[in-house]
């Protein structure tokens, strides 16, 4: 299942499917963290800024 069937799909982003999304929500509101992706304090950086980009849209 797509998220959003209108855009050109990331090979990676395009393996994130609907009941492993509700899994790591849910395990967060219960407070477990899981599947942590730890980078380098430059990638943390861009990455952040990406991140901040993309929730700025309107």
């Amino acid at each position: 299942m797509f998220l959003d069937r209108t855009v050109c799909f990331c090979s990676t982003m395009n393996r994130i499917d609907l009941p492993h999304l509700v899994w790591t929500l849910e395990s967060l509101a219960e407070g477990t963290l899981v599947n942590r992706i730890e980078v380098d304090k430059e990638t943390e950086a861009y990455a952040k800024l990406a991140l901040e980009r993309m929730l700025a849209l309107p």
